[in-house]
């Protein structure tokens, strides 16, 4: 199984709400959970749809895994 955030075959993975959208459930592995990371799909699509300053605590701390999110991704 693959885990949602960083991307890599785990053979364990465990359930979680996002922190930033709700009613979406993500499968983690352990790794990504200890890092409090969110996917990084899911701190782009909430910056577009609750505003860039609710994920800024993400995207300073590089709570997530993959490259850098610009602005022009959160305004598209």
């Amino acid at each position: 199984m693959q885990c949602f955030s960083c991307g890599k075959q785990k053979n364990e993975l465990f359930p979680k709400k996002s922190e930033l959208l709700s009613g979406i459930m993500l499968y983690m592995c352990q790794s990504c959970l200890d890092l409090k990371f969110e996917p990084r799909w899911v701190i782009v699509l909430a910056g577009r749809k609750i505003g860039a300053e609710s994920v800024k605590d993400f995207i300073i701390k590089k709570r997530y895994e993959g490259r850098k999110i610009d602005a022009e991704e959160l305004m598209a």
